[in-house]
């Protein structure tokens, strides 16, 4: 809209300007007014949009980029606790809206929120987490069904290459349940985490799937060990998030918050965490 209004204004300027310029070549309707007339609007509308299109453009960026800032909720909560990465972040946004990814700003700039974002999960409300341990299990099912590899990378990223674009729909469904898990813990609605308990619901939870795939399991209590089968680390972890979502919605949560949450001490299963 506000580059049209421009383009308007532009044209209004540049007819005013050129009706009298070509008046003064020619009497009105000859042929030396009319060329005059257009050369000259065509000539005056194309300096003016050279010249004031990319800086209307440049402010309507800056504009929403401080919009998404201030609105966008996951921003906030970082920028309140870490006031220092306003610019960073700001620097981020810009250029993904002049790349032209300003749809996709948050996921563009997510990798440097990522570490800080998961903290506020333990702090999150049982529903809150049961929702984001959903999230997950529906990202980490589409991903194996793509690559395994991908799967894997999705806890484990610092042992490959960022993982290939693409399954747009699930990762707005986990960043709409982190960004839910990150209000909830800065909102006062947490129920407080019995980390104890949840650990020992973890235990209960890794036996079970002891019972079914033997020792395979035991690819979690180091799945970055070199040899690794990453696509078996992949399906236990699947099945690990699989029986923990459909636990209880107390339990379950309370687990979810203690496993999502990076700063989950170890348990039995060695149990994969946040996404680093």
């Amino acid at each position: 809209m506000l580059e049209l209004a421009v383009a308007i204004g532009i044209g209004v300027v540049a007819a005013v300007v050129a009706w009298p310029v070509a008046h003064w070549v020619g009497p009105t309707g000859s042929r030396r007014n009319r060329v005059t007339l257009f050369v000259t609007f065509v000539a005056l509308f194309t300096a003016g949009d050279t010249t004031l299109m990319p800086r209307a453009r440049a402010w309507k960026q800056e504009r929403e980029v401080e919009a998404l800032l201030a609105d966008e909720p996951l921003f906030a909560a970082v920028l309140a606790d870490e006031p220092g990465l306003r610019e960073p972040l700001r620097a981020g946004l810009l250029d993904a809206f002049r790349s032209g990814q300003g749809g996709d700003a948050i996921q563009v700039v997510q990798p440097m929120l990522r570490a800080r974002l998961w903290t506020y999960v333990p702090r999150a409300s049982d529903a809150a987490a049961v929702r984001l341990g959903r999230a997950v299990l529906a990202n980490l099912k589409d991903l194996q069904r793509r690559d395994p590899e991908q799967c894997y990378r999705f806890f484990y990223r610092d042992l490959a290459v960022p993982p290939r674009p693409g399954a747009a729909d699930k990762d707005d469904r986990l960043l709409s349940a982190l960004r839910e898990a990150v209000v909830s813990a800065r909102d006062g609605s947490a129920e407080p985490l019995d980390r104890k308990a949840a650990a020992k619901q973890v235990d209960a939870v890794y036996n079970h799937l002891r019972d079914e795939y033997g020792s395979e399991v035991d690819v979690l209590r180091n799945p970055q060990a070199p040899g690794t089968d990453r696509s078996r680390v992949c399906a236990v972890t699947i099945a690990l998030y699989s029986e923990l979502v459909a636990l209880p919605p107390a339990p379950a949560g309370q687990t979810l918050r203690h496993v999502l949450g990076p700063a989950a001490p170890k348990t039995a299963a060695g149990a994969a965490t946040a996404p680093r």
